[in-house]
């Protein structure tokens, strides 16, 4: 349970400070501090959403590390480029389990 990223995207503009668990969390905003129980269906309910973002970030990185493979005068360069293709097409097909591809060596 992630209680900084359920708080921060339900309560966006709040004022607080959490470790790993409920009881770390202390609440100086405004409006009442929720309760354990809320903040846990609402990760619940956004979990996969998140993880799904995390994911295509983490592909972006992968892009962008090997740009330099497309290149026209980069060795090798086709394996690179079906490789940066697969990468591409991930979000098309992706499910939170999916492999990245493997890269070229």
């Amino acid at each position: 349970m992630d209680y900084r990223r359920a708080i921060s995207e339900k309560y966006q503009t709040s004022d607080f400070c959490v470790g790993k668990t409920y009881e770390s969390l202390h609440w100086w905003d405004e409006r009442p501090k929720p309760t354990d129980q809320e903040l846990i269906e609402y990760y619940e309910l956004h979990k996969d959403e998140w993880s799904v973002e995390f994911r295509r970030y983490e592909r972006d990185v992968l892009l962008k590390n090997c740009d330099h493979c497309a290149l026209p005068d980069f060795p090798n360069r086709e394996p690179w480029l079906i490789y940066r293709q697969q990468l591409r097409d991930l979000p098309a097909n992706w499910t939170i389990d999916t492999p990245y591809p493997t890269p070229p060596e």
